[in-house]
């Protein structure tokens, strides 16, 4: 079945709009990171350290839901750019994650790109963000 014989987002499940609005989403935020060597992932990751710094893997891999592992392969990647640091907490099972001075200035540069993003749909991303909201907090209970 081509594009253009497909049904319109008016008949999909919401499962299915949420997944491809996402996927929409992270691609252009994605082509605009690049040239700072970023991704929406990386994004997510370094926007959740400095709202939480220091703070531990297993923290950070439980606020984004995602494995421990496959944030620590995207952790050890921004350590290697230089914009966050570990070091191991006062309990030496855990170590904690804090951004560089590098990193500080890399996330407000990428979240300048992104709100530019932002700024040409502010009437439907304030109220879609409003619902989704609701939406993960009732999915987490």
């Amino acid at each position: 079945m081509s594009l253009a014989h497909s049904t319109g987002p008016e008949r999909w499940p919401t499962h299915r709009l949420l997944s491809i609005a996402a996927r929409l989403d992270e691609l252009q935020i994605n082509r605009n990171l690049t040239q700072l060597g970023l991704t929406k992932a990386s994004l997510d990751i370094m926007e959740s350290v400095a709202e939480l710094e220091p703070v531990t893997v297993s923290d950070l891999a439980a606020l984004l839901c995602v494995s421990k592992q496959s944030l620590g392969r995207v952790v050890r990647r921004l350590q290697g750019l230089g914009f966050l640091s570990r070091e191991r907490a006062g309990d030496r099972r855990y170590t904690n994650i804090r951004l560089t001075h590098n990193g500080r200035k890399v996330l407000a540069t990428a979240e300048t790109l992104v709100q530019r993003l932002k700024r040409s749909r502010p009437d439907t991303e304030s109220a879609l963000r409003l619902d989704l909201e609701r939406y993960i907090r009732d999915l987490r209970m």
